[in-house]
């Protein structure tokens, strides 16, 4: 099952106190965001900390998220990883949890130097799959910066389906939509631009829609129907709301999201992998006084 073109979350994962996944939690949270128009979850990305999981507990969240959902959105799992090895075993469990499709990045702590050592990666997640295969563009760990050129070679191999960009160039978002071959699915990930993509007929993978979705969905659609001043409004909202965050370097990311969600009483605590920073004390006094006065708008938006 494909996804179709909309706002789709990058689930957070909620964890007990060991770092195992916390089930209830992630049974809620799923709920939480499916009660939204959303076209599908992606999960054990970069916002729902994919590698810093240990094995056991990314198949255990493949498994219950594709038991949770039921069918009623595709199930999109990161499978990105240190080593190509390691990504192709990543498939393998995700293959086996029967979700709808991977997304693949080659960039991770031990990333590629050239394009080339980029696209023999990718091809080895494409070849090995027995699901579609979405490729993650996002250069943050890498020296290497993929062109259109790059891209489209990756996004030609047989069984890829779609492009996750996060890069920060919408420029090089906007030609992919216009001028990859074959017209697939291209969502960007970067949440000042839900926006911008949802104008030129692309979609949104969002690293808050966990915590805002209501919000995601309101950009997304007043964008879509050509009300800017809204959809500005509404992202203006969702820029306050990264305050949470801590300031520069985010250092309560994602520690934070997760604080709010369980203030919310929709997951059960806010542990993240260590060492991400807990939210202790001050860090939750930190985050209440940066919700002060948006808090209700940023989680039940106006309509426009």
């Amino acid at each position: 099952m494909k996804p179709d073109i909309g706002v789709i979350p990058a689930l957070l994962t909620p964890l007990n106190e060991n770092e195992t996944i916390d089930v209830p939690s992630l049974e809620n949270l799923i709920e939480w965001v499916l009660g939204f128009d959303m076209k599908g979850l992606f999960v054990a990305g970069t916002m729902g900390e994919g590698v810093a999981l240990r094995d056991r507990e990314r198949a255990i969240l493949f498994k219950e998220t594709v038991r949770i959902v039921k069918g009623r959105v595709p199930v999109m799992a990161s499978v990105s990883d240190n080593g190509t090895k390691r990504m192709l075993d990543n498939v393998d469990m995700a293959v086996e949890a029967k979700v709808d499709s991977v997304v693949a990045t080659p960039r991770m702590a031990f990333p590629p130097r050239t394009q080339g050592e980029s696209f023999r990666l990718f091809k080895a997640v494409a070849e090995h799959s027995r699901v579609p295969v979405w490729f993650y563009e996002n250069p943050l760990l890498s020296p290497v910066t993929s062109t259109f050129e790059s891209i489209a070679e990756i996004i030609a191999l047989p069984n890829v389906e779609g492009l996750k960009f996060s890069a920060p160039n919408f420029e090089l978002f906007a030609r992919c939509k216009r001028e990859l071959t074959g017209n697939p699915p291209c969502f960007n990930g970067n949440v000042p631009e839900i926006a911008m993509a949802a104008r030129i007929g692309g979609g949104a993978i969002s690293g808050i829609g966990s915590m805002l979705p209501g919000l995601c969905i309101k950009i997304f659609e007043a964008a879509v129907a050509g009300q800017d001043d809204m959809a500005q409004k509404y992202q203006d909202a969702i820029n306050a709301s990264y305050a949470i965050y801590g300031g520069d370097g985010w250092p309560l990311w994602p520690s934070a999201q997760k604080h709010v969600l369980m203030r919310r009483g929709i997951i059960r605590t806010n542990v993240a992998t260590d060492p991400f920073v807990r939210v202790g004390p001050d860090e939750a006094a930190r985050i209440d006084r940066a919700l002060e006065g948006i808090e209700d708008w940023v989680f039940n938006p106006p309509a426009g």
